[in-house]
């Protein structure tokens, strides 16, 4: 049996660590699967939005200030969030896709005083992208110059890749068009640089779209079908796990068991990607969303996910299971093997949705994670380590 599809249960022993504790906090029950974390008022402490509410720290009180229009057995029209100051006023606005509609809208911070009052936030258009059967959205800057680009997944895999870029330094005026390819989407989503040029490409079902050195904008991009990933999860993570100076890809089943690596090989001549397909673990269902992040404070970062609670409205495989958050650490073997620590981090309470945000909300030094989902919209509080026994004598 290949070494590295036993990655779960044979590990080195840099592995003996302590695990973290977590407890998780409800803070509204709905059926929102997006969120953003920032500061919306300006008091230095990291807020969130999530669908129809906002929290502000420390209280976390549910403030309505929008209402999003349901869909379907358990859908609300909202496929993810951002917080971006869009009017140049130096409060965070919240720009959010929607999946069945082509437009993207955006929310005016209305200021301190009118969200200490409730107010609602004013509603405007930022694009309307003519392109709906959106799975997820993308905020990433392609092209380096700090400024973020948009992007769309799509389910169907018909729909065009496309990339939207605001227009100018108002980010408010809209966006512009620029087309990837006329026809080519699918279910997943992840950005990085493939093929070590030093561009960011983009990742997706049905293989990947190579940047071009020049003018990456004016110009359709090159599609390279050189894997597929089905149901993949949005993101797709884009690392260098084996640390051999190519990297690999990270992806969850959204819509049955699996979360899988793939480690990129030598490329062809002619740069066809090739690939070498890992099981990481297979005792979790709907696996839709995952972060990278370093939740212990060890300097590394590691996956973190779990189960999306009723993805498509209970009929996926394992929808009935406990709902989980976990994350799995990776460590480097001596002969170049990749090895997972898996580790549970809640159960029972809060299931995952499309987005996770990891931050610190309370200034402790160690970072909590946000997650909305059918279950509700939660905190998972982390309290870090447990501190070491001191030696005696």
């Amino acid at each position: 049996m290949n070494k590295m599809l036993l990655t779960l249960l044979f590990l080195p022993p840099s592995f003996a660590m302590a695990s973290l504790t977590f407890d998780a906090q409800q803070l509204y029950r709905d059926n929102i699967e997006s969120c953003a974390v920032g500061d919306l008022n300006g008091d230095g402490s990291p807020d969130i939005v999530a669908g129809e509410r906002f929290y502000l720290n420390p209280g976390w009180k549910p403030v309505k200030f929008r209402t999003i229009e349901p869909f379907g057995e358990d859908y609300m029209e909202v496929n993810g969030e951002f917080l971006i100051d869009l009017d140049e006023d130096g409060d965070l606005d919240v720009l959010a896709g929607q999946f069945k509609l082509p437009e993207v809208l955006w929310f005016e911070n209305p200021g301190r005083e009118n969200l200490r009052a409730g107010n609602p936030w004013k509603q405007r258009l930022l694009v309307d992208t003519g392109v709906n059967r959106n799975e997820a959205v993308f905020l990433r800057d392609l092209d380096g110059d700090g400024i973020p680009e948009f992007l769309a997944n799509s389910w169907n895999n018909k729909n065009p890749m496309l990339i939207w870029k605001f227009k100018g330094k108002n980010r408010a005026a809209g966006m512009s068009r620029h087309l990837v390819s006329e026809s080519g989407n699918g279910h997943g989503q992840g950005f990085g640089d493939l093929n070590g040029d030093g561009h960011e490409d983009i990742v997706f079902m049905q293989g990947w779209y190579e940047r071009p050195a020049k003018n990456p904008f004016g110009q359709p991009w090159k599609w390279r079908k050189d894997f597929t990933l089905p149901h993949a999860s949005c993101p797709i993570l884009v690392i260098d796990l084996n640390r051999d100076g190519r990297n690999d890809l990270v992806w969850g089943d959204g819509h049955n068991y699996g979360l899988y690596w793939h480690q990129q090989l030598e490329p062809r001549v002619d740069g066809t990607t090739v690939w070498r397909h890992h099981l990481i673990d297979k005792k979790i269902s709907q696996m839709h969303v995952l972060a990278w992040e370093d939740l212990d404070n060890d300097g590394e970062k590691e996956i973190i996910s779990g189960k999306r609670y009723y993805a498509h409205s209970g009929r996926d495989r394992g929808a009935e299971d406990e709902i989980v958050i976990v994350r799995y650490m990776p460590r480097l073997g001596n002969d170049g093997s990749v090895s997972f620590k898996k580790e549970i981090l809640h159960s029972g309470k809060a299931g995952t949705g499309l987005q996770i945000r990891v931050a610190d909300l309370d200034g402790d030094g160690w970072k909590e994670i946000v997650v909305p989902g059918k279950s509700g919209t939660h905190i998972l509080w982390n309290h870090g380590t447990p501190e070491p026994k001191k030696k005696r004598g």
